[in-house]
């Protein structure tokens, strides 16, 4: 039995030892890349989700997600004040000097605590977005001014056996500006904060709870203005990481892909009406200027973008004509003078429709907006009536008056539903109201202008 595991080294074959150790690490290796890979994959979706639902809350509150102050006017709308407007006009009041303003409706205001459809209700959403927030360095003013508001003081002193006492008044401002937010869990946001900024204390759940309520419970008897000044002293000393309107303007441009492909989707299914207009327009198709043929015909330069040409395109295709007068500083005037000059035999109601949803923001700029939302938008049921918010409201407007050949599918691109009464109600506005064409202009040239400023950067960043 003492010879049983003896083993004659001399007949061991080392290289197929050799080749078994390595294919073993070997395919370890390739296990530890698969789960980076896989954990990448799942960072990078919840992240597109996280934007996609930003987007669509810029878009309730009629808020532009390319401006530079997008987030911080969400997390003021998003926050536990009462006064909400007085909240965003003491923050636009101060950011007017460096920033364009932003303009925000008092109707939308008092309809976030009545509306509870809100995109942004997930905690794993409002700690995806503080990732993109970053103290700026603050001046012994601005530190001054925090540590004399009474809400931060208590903050402050309630987070310090959290926080070391060496900790500067930077280190309170995401924390505390996280338990802000309404609908949000106050302790669990600080607690996944904390944790995304580092490793904390074995205990930080327990120590997140106490600090909240400790704050809480020595808050209740101040004022509201003094919730309103700690906000805006919070707000006011973070800005938004450069990445993070990159990242939005992928998404915008993203879902805008998407609903094109779904609207090709759509048109494959059999529709007798789609196919009978197909059948009348097949007799002039070879005379008529599509889009590809008019861009064909234009002869643009490879430094104008796509969007670009979307846009002249919608010019030309509107059914009133565009004051030259009004574009000459925006556009060259000999391609603006060939654009109008090139007559189109038939519209291509999709290069139309891709440029109504670029309009992602309403300006306040149409006089009779008022008018059409009442009179022609009552033949939607309560249930898509719930859904308009201000910008789609201005793209149904600018779809009300396209060419007769595509205003349904235009209309119906934007919200799929279309009766009698609402044609005819759209038709009686026609007929009392001017097509204030200069105002949607203006709007598309903004919200195009941003989208190439993000294009820019991304392709600048190699994005």
């Amino acid at each position: 039995m003492s010879g049983i595991f003896d083993i004659n080294i001399d007949k061991l074959d080392f290289t197929k030892i050799r080749m078994h150790a390595h294919s073993t690490v070997h395919n370890s290796d390739h296990h530890a890349s698969r789960e980076v890979r896989t954990r990448t994959d799942l960072l990078q979706c919840v992240r597109k989700n996280t934007l996609v639902a930003f987007v669509q809350q810029c878009r309730m509150y009629n808020i532009d997600a390319l401006h530079e102050l997008s987030l911080q006017v969400a997390i003021l709308l998003m926050s536990k004040c009462t006064d909400r407007m007085q909240l965003c006009s003491n923050f636009m009041s101060y950011a007017a000097d460096a920033q364009q303003r932003i303009d925000v409706d008092e109707s939308v205001t008092t309809m976030i605590d009545s509306n509870e459809l809100h995109a942004l209700q997930s905690t794993s959403d409002w700690v995806s977005l503080f990732r993109y927030l970053e103290v700026v360095q603050l001046s012994e003013a601005e530190r001054s001014a925090l540590r004399c508001n009474a809400r931060v003081a208590v903050f402050s002193k309630a987070m310090r056996p959290i926080f070391p006492e060496t900790a500067e008044m930077e280190a309170f401002i995401r924390p505390m500006l996280c338990t802000m937010l309404m609908h949000i869990p106050a302790a669990s946001m600080l607690e996944r904060v904390l944790l995304a900024e580092g490793p904390q204390h074995r205990d930080i759940e327990v120590m997140c709870l106490r600090a909240v309520n400790s704050y809480v419970d020595q808050c209740q008897h101040m004022s509201n203005d003094t919730n309103i000044e700690a906000i805006s002293l919070l707000v006011r000393s973070v800005r938004v990481n450069s990445s993070f309107h990159n990242d939005v303007a992928a998404v915008i441009n993203v879902s805008t892909s998407d609903n094109s492909q779904r609207n090709e989707t759509v048109k494959k299914q059999f529709s007798l009406r789609r196919h009978i207009r197909d059948q009348q327009g097949a007799t002039v198709l070879h005379r008529a200027l599509l889009f590809e043929e008019w861009k064909y015909e234009m002869k643009f330069s490879v430094n104008i973008s796509p969007n670009t040409q979307r846009v002249l395109y919608f010019i030309r295709a509107q059914t009133r004509q565009v004051d030259m007068s009004s574009l000459k500083y925006i556009f060259d005037q000999q391609m603006l003078a060939k654009t109008l000059a090139l007559s189109l035999e038939r519209i291509d109601a999709d290069a139309v429709t891709a440029a109504i949803k670029t309009l992602r923001v309403y300006q306040y700029n149409i006089k009779s907006l008022i008018e059409f939302r009442t009179t022609c938008l009552i033949g939607f049921n309560q249930a898509v009536r719930q859904t308009l918010t201000l910008p789609v409201v201005f793209q149904l407007y600018v779809a009300c008056w396209q060419h007769p050949s595509i205003r349904e599918q235009c209309w119906r691109s934007i919200i799929p539903v279309s009766n009698f009464a609402i044609t005819s109600r759209c038709n009686e506005f026609r007929q009392k109201y001017a097509y204030e064409q200069l105002s949607v202009l203006q709007t598309l040239l903004y919200c195009h202008t941003e989208n190439h400023k993000a294009a820019e950067t991304l392709n600048d960043t190699g994005i």
